[in-house]
């Protein structure tokens, strides 16, 4: 854990406003994700609605994961080619 968090510190400052930001819409769509499976559990009980909101938390789970994996590959390959 912690040469996570050493990882994160040395990052490029793009890469890691990058990933903040995909992260924030990751978290967005969470936040909407969920506020249809509160519409399903308290007005309606269509399933139509309940595998709405679980296929879209679900991708922004895999979207919030992507970007960091993804910002550390990047960090990694920029490290590699010494671009910068």
């Amino acid at each position: 854990m912690k040469q996570l968090l050493l990882e994160m510190k040395k990052m490029d400052h793009s890469i890691v406003e990058l990933m903040k930001s995909g992260v924030r819409f990751s978290f967005g769509i969470s936040i909407l994700s969920i506020l249809i499976l509160l519409t399903y559990d308290f007005l309606y009980h269509v399933p139509a609605v309940f595998y709405i909101g679980i296929s879209l938390f679900r991708t922004s789970l895999f979207f919030m994961v992507g970007f960091v994996i993804c910002g550390f590959a990047f960090q990694k390959i920029i490290k590699e080619t010494g671009t910068k």
